[in-house]
């Protein structure tokens, strides 16, 4: 495109993928097979109800008392959070509820009540960062994010069509993990400080320390956070040629992606360790290069 040429002031996107692609089938009113059925089956308790205590109530009565039964029946088997359905949902908070909400990592020598094993899903790391899981292997890539809302038309269909590039020329599984975290200015703000008196000018330290200053009242009066990006190929076997094929996985959509402007590193054992680590604990400030298991732990004395 030429830059004189005017930019379209919109443009279709590429693929158009429905928006109901993942929602179930509608059999009838607009209601999903699972939706009629739980309908049924409490319409049809509360007839047994009904039928049960015509002898006792009158129907004035047992209709005040069924009508928000039946109006809390609807609401979950029609209602949706997070993108599910209020039955599943509830569901899964009841089972959250009853699981044991402390979890060690070794095996428990004995039952206790509250208390449960740690299933871990890694079960070694290799110190090229490949990671050996139950029945595979997996690589973690950590990747950039781009602006896409401030840039023109143009330029969003060239990252858009680089990105379905490297959508294309997947092989294997991919997931995405996008997460949030507190974003912790005490290191930054104190290498700052102790920079700023090296710093070959006046001025320079001034505004080191200036900005030190703003990191700190800024630190002080929000909540800052952080957002990660990581991408993680996995095989699903753990051999030689897996660990290879995942590795030249990651190394292939870093070149990728890399023409849509999005910069991903594949993260050595250390960086890996620190990002699985930050998942488990994500109130503690990631380690810029923690201990990895296995590996002996050594100081290096000063030269």
């Amino acid at each position: 495109m030429n830059r004189r040429d005017p930019e379209p002031e919109s443009w279709d996107p590429l693929v158009k993928i429905p928006a109901d692609v993942e929602q179930s089938d509608k059999l009838a009113w607009n209601l999903t097979a699972r939706q009629l059925l739980q309908l049924a089956l409490a319409g049809l308790a509360l007839w047994a109800l009904w039928q049960a205590s015509r002898p006792v109530l009158p129907p004035l009565l047992f209709a005040i008392g069924a009508l928000p039964v039946a109006a809390v029946s609807t609401a979950v088997v029609l209602g949706c959070r997070d993108g599910i359905g209020m039955d599943r949902w509830l569901g899964h908070m009841l089972r959250h509820h009853r699981a044991p909400h402390h979890l060690l990592p070794a095996p428990l020598m004995q039952t206790a009540d509250g208390l449960a094993e740690l299933p871990l899903p890694v079960t070694g790391i290799e110190e090229d960062g490949v990671l050996t899981l139950p029945h595979g292997c997996a690589v973690l890539s950590r990747t950039d994010t781009v602006n896409f809302t401030l840039r023109t038309m143009g330029e969003q269909r060239a990252l858009v069509a680089a990105v379905g590039r490297w959508l294309n020329a997947l092989t294997g599984p991919v997931q995405i993990l996008v997460r949030t975290r507190r974003l912790d200015l005490v290191p930054l703000i104190a290498a700052l400080r102790e920079s700023a008196p090296t710093l070959p000018h006046p001025l320079l330290e001034d505004a080191a320390c200036e900005h030190a200053d703003f990191l700190a009242h800024l630190s002080e009066g929000r909540d800052l956070l952080a957002r990660d990006v990581l991408l993680i190929h996995r095989e699903d076997s753990a051999d030689d040629a897996a660990r290879q094929r995942v590795m030249r996985r990651a190394a292939d959509s870093s070149s990728l992606l890399a023409a849509a402007e999005v910069g991903a590193h594949v993260l050595d054992a250390h960086h890996a360790w620190s990002a699985l680590t930050a998942a488990c604990d994500s109130d503690t400030p990631p380690h810029p290069r923690p201990a990895v298991p296995g590996q002996p732990v050594t100081l290096e004395g000063e030269r």
